[in-house]
């Protein structure tokens, strides 16, 4: 045979394929002829179309359409012709591309092809429509000209990383290939394909191999096994004839890298200031540090539970966004402290969110203790102004006021000694719990040094305490004092001391 058949709209069709009833209006006008229908498995086939005017008038708007019901079969260019016109007792000839699968066994199919126009009669124009079936023999079965070889070692995967696997072709055919064009895809939802998806080469010599080298992500958790990529191959050989070859190549996952899951600490949390009184704004600084895997869409969010003496200066709630394994960022709040803050303890709470690796929410709650202060400041008050003699033992009488919002305990006053002012028995006073603007006086003595200079020196007092915590404080106040060897004299009279002003002024006796 010649492969050629001509297939006309009122005869039957190739094979005792019988062909629907046409009009004799339609068998007049076209005919269709059809070239190369012997094709072979695995490769491209060319089909050649004719379509012939035997009627007396032109035909417009011609439109074919070749098509497949035989999963076999792929028409893969030029399905679809459309021609302006054919002229009376003219030809339009076209070619059509089919792919036949390698493993499709010898015998006879049906391609149809479907096609409209519009007609004369009588030189109205008149729609017309037809359907042929066209059989074609696949005569020749598929012949492989590559072939897939690899080691046992390059084909081995472990989960829960990218792994680089090599796969070898070789050209087993009788002549050069040309036009190769290497394609990979996953099978299995666990393994993707990350880099190396297609392969190209210009020319595959005889007995020549090549390496398709692609990247393989396979998923954390993947079950132990032999999974598969499947590689499709085209190429043409020198008579440009286009084969395309399948592949399952082996992918061997037989072992697991550790899981790596996202931990998010806070490294740092602590008050800049150090120190906070009430009325002090201040700054709450974190520092949140990410190891293991990537952490997503971190938020940081600060809040004061019960705790109303301490409110924000700045959003409570802010995004840190996504943070890489090893990374660290840091975060800064401003607070404001009340003015009638107690001195004590308060608990700040940090929660902080974010998405693992897996894609599943975690969070993290830390709580800062904000450490806040009293004020608290000392002062002397009704000190002694008469002048002292050097060498003289004196007794010094005043008041100690405490200024601030907490009291105090343990409290004890007593004279720093210098070279004026020296300490002698009772120079050190036991006071006990003071609060605020509560005067208590006291009374210490002090002796004035025998080489001490006239003139003018400053008495320094010191004064140790106990605050809230119990923690040791301690504080110098001084005052002037004048020492000259006429202090005293006779006739000279010295005001109150400072406990009786303290007495008169609580009997309302006096100033």
């Amino acid at each position: 045979m010649n492969g050629k058949e001509l297939f006309v709209l009122t005869l039957a069709m190739l094979l005792a394929i019988q062909l629907p009833p046409v009009s004799a209006a339609d068998a007049a006008a076209l005919e269709v002829s059809v070239e190369g229908v012997y094709l072979t498995a695995g490769q491209e086939n060319i089909i050649t179309i004719e379509l012939k005017n035997t009627g007396d008038y032109e035909i417009t708007d011609v439109q074919a359409v070749l098509s497949s019901t035989r999963p076999e079969l792929h028409l893969i260019q030029n399905a679809q012709m459309a021609f302006t016109r054919i002229s009376d007792g003219s030809k339009k000839r076209y070619e059509a591309t089919v792919y036949v699968n390698q493993d499709t066994t010898l015998g006879a199919y049906s391609l149809t092809l479907t096609f409209s126009y519009i007609k004369y009669v009588l030189l109205t124009p008149t729609p017309a429509t037809a359907t042929v079936p066209i059989g074609v023999i696949v005569d020749q079965g598929y012949t492989p000209k590559i072939k897939y070889t690899t080691e046992q070692g390059s084909v081995r995967a472990k989960s829960g990383a990218e792994n680089q696997m090599t796969y070898i072709f070789t050209n087993d055919w009788d002549e050069p290939l040309y036009g190769l064009e290497f394609t990979l895809s996953s099978t299995s939802g666990y393994i993707s394909v990350v880099d190396g998806l297609s392969t190209s080469l210009e020319e595959l010599d005889v007995g020549e191999p090549v390496a398709v080298e692609p990247l393989l992500s396979v998923l954390e958790g993947t079950p132990l096994a032999v999974y598969t990529l499947t590689a499709t191959v085209s190429y043409r050989d020198g008579e440009d004839s286009r084969y395309y070859q399948s592949f399952s190549l082996p992918v061997n996952v037989d072992t697991a890298v550790a899981a790596k899951t996202t931990v998010v600490t806070l490294r740092r949390m602590e008050v800049i200031q150090g120190r906070v009184r009430p009325g002090d704004a201040f700054d709450v600084q974190l520092e949140v540090q990410c190891s293991g895997a990537d952490a997503y869409e971190l938020l940081s969010k600060l809040s004061f539970g019960a705790v109303a003496s301490i409110s924000p200066l700045s959003p409570t709630t802010i995004s840190l966004e996504d943070l890489e394994a090893g990374g660290t960022a840091v975060v800064n709040y401003r607070l404001l402290a009340s003015g009638g803050i107690a001195a004590g303890q308060y608990p700040v709470t940090a929660t902080l969110t974010y998405t693992n690796s897996r894609g599943v929410p975690g969070s993290l709650t830390e709580t800062l203790t904000v450490m806040v202060e009293g004020l608290i400041e000392f002062d002397l008050i009704d000190t002694p102004t008469d002048a002292v003699r050097r060498g003289e033992t004196k007794e010094l009488e005043a008041d100690l006021l405490l200024i601030g919002t907490e009291s105090v305990d343990f409290v004890s006053i007593g004279l720093v000694e210098d070279d004026v002012f020296k300490r002698v028995a009772g120079s050190t006073e036991y006071i006990g719990a003071v609060d605020p603007d509560s005067p208590i006086p006291f009374d210490i003595n002090y002796m004035v040094a025998e080489d001490a200079e006239e003139g003018d020196h400053e008495l320094t007092l010191r004064i140790e305490y106990r605050d809230h915590l119990n923690r040791e404080h301690e504080e110098q106040l001084g005052f002037m004092m004048s020492v000259g060897d006429d202090a005293n004299q006779p006739g000279q009279e010295a005001g109150p001391s400072g406990f009786w002003v303290w007495i008169r002024r609580l009997l309302g006796l006096g100033p």
